[in-house]
């Protein structure tokens, strides 16, 4: 019982072995897998960077018609006020 227990074994240690390499080489990326990750990541890095200024363009227009619907208020306000100052 014991010999057969060591061939069995002695047998299975290459497909073990065998088996750990492979995973082991697929854990790694090849550096072409790298390059397109590294590609991938700063196109969407420049697409973030996209959406950040077209928001920030939007709210600094948001902002100029916000300021120029004011200063309408304002003018017409005192239109108003001039207009009961004249009775």
């Amino acid at each position: 019982m014991k010999i057969h227990l060591f061939t069995t074994l002695k047998r299975s240690l290459p497909i073990v072995v065998t088996s750990l390499a492979a995973l082991a080489l697929a854990a790694c990326d090849s550096k072409q897998e790298e390059q397109r990750e590294k590609a991938l990541e700063h196109n969407a890095d420049a697409l973030e960077n996209k959406a950040d200024a077209t928001r920030d363009a939007a709210d600094a227009r948001a902002d100029g018609t916000k300021k120029a619907a004011e200063g309408t208020a304002d003018a017409l306000e005192e239109k108003a006020d001039a207009v009961r100052d004249a009775k």
